[in-house]
């Protein structure tokens, strides 16, 4: 019989070069978690869940490097198979679905409270000494801002007194909370980077069957639906103000750089033709109505996404209104049915202790 787990982050990738250094740097920034969360005695784990494995370098969950012995703290990985991948539209220009990948190991998870993380994302001292507290409400959805920072090699070799001290030293930019648009007519919500850090309640994970579902592997909009689901179910959101901070080290596939709006001629004549006959309602009706812009991601040329006004701000205005999500994802969600691979990478002694 083992413990529950406290929390559990949830992490995903594939050994395919995605950024430079990149195996490298998952396993320091899951060694800086895991020793974060060992130094304050929190039962955790974090799960490493490997999309779609890349041909010919060996697993991310076998080359990268993390504790192996920890008291507080398990580290397992989870290997989903290409097989699945090729079910999604655009498969073969990217290899990678976070939505997907993240809901196995969400799925999976033993914690009370889940989160999912980027897999080279640090979190500061003060955000760690929060949860350390458990004293998390299940009422409530934890959410802290995103600073994306340059961080080199040299960094890393610091202790974690050195590390955070110059990290904290570093020039950042924030993702604060984005002002929404006043005619969206949405929740206020701090959607802006939720997908690194969104912490709630493993029931409210269930009953939503994680992200929604996303046919392509373009993932767009999935981590602001989850919270407005969320939300509309009554979940309270609770933002954690600094020096709680989730670091994101800059490279050059950010999710947004990658995205652009696709206008065609049409649409751009209906848009000037709207604004000025009628009023920017008018157009944002029609934008949802038409589904324009489309949005595409660089890279992947055979799939074009749709408007954000119809895939997020439609059905999370409605949610405002007072609408009940209903789960996208099938009852197998985080292909529960499936007997995926997984891998012990560290295991905790309360998952040991045969005395409980």
């Amino acid at each position: 019989m083992t413990v529950q787990p406290y929390v559990s982050f949830v992490t995903w990738g594939r050994n395919d070069g995605y950024a430079p250094g990149f195996v490298e740097r998952v396993g320091r920034a899951t060694s800086c978690l895991a020793g974060q969360l060992e130094r304050a005695a929190v039962p955790a784990e974090i799960i490493i869940v490997e999309w779609n494995p890349a041909d010919g370098p060996p697993l991310l969950v076998e080359a990268v490097d993390v504790p192996r012995a920890l008291h507080h703290v398990a580290i397992r990985g989870i290997v989903v198979p290409s097989q699945y991948h090729h079910r999604l539209a655009g498969f073969h220009e990217r290899g990678l679905h976070g939505g997907e990948a993240s809901n196995v190991g969400i799925r999976r998870a033993r914690g009370r409270f889940i989160s999912p993380k980027a897999s080279d994302t640090v979190f500061s001292p003060a955000l760690i000494e929060r949860i350390a507290r458990q004293d998390l409400d299940a009422r409530k959805m934890y959410r802290a801002d995103r600073h994306d920072v340059a961080i080199d090699d040299t960094l890393w070799k610091l202790d974690e007194t050195g590390f955070f001290a110059r990290l904290g030293e570093l020039p950042t930019t924030p993702n604060s909370p984005l002002e929404q648009s006043p005619l969206w007519q949405l929740r206020d919500l701090h959607t802006n980077a939720c997908g690194d850090f969104t912490l709630m309640a493993a029931a409210h994970w269930h009953r939503l069957r994680g992200h929604p579902r996303d046919r392509t592997v373009l993932g767009l909009d999935i981590d602001s639906l989850l919270m407005h689901a969320a939300a509309a179910i009554g979940v309270e959101e609770c933002r954690w103000p600094e020096p709680c901070r989730i670091y994101k080290p800059i490279h050059g596939n950010l999710n947004n750089a990658r995205i652009t709006q696709v206008w065609r001629p049409w649409q751009r004549r209906l848009e000037e033709y709207l604004l000025r006959r009628y009023t920017s309602d008018v157009a944002h009706r029609a934008r949802m109505a038409f589904n324009y812009p489309r949005r595409r991601m660089r890279g992947v040329d055979s799939v074009l996404g749709p408007s954000i006004e119809r895939n997020f701000v439609r059905p999370a205005s409605r949610w405002a209104r007072g609408a009940t999500p209903a789960p996208t994802q099938p009852a197998n969600w985080g292909l529960s049915d499936q007997p995926l691979e997984e891998r012990v990478l560290c295991r905790a002694t309360w998952e040991r202790d045969d005395r409980v």
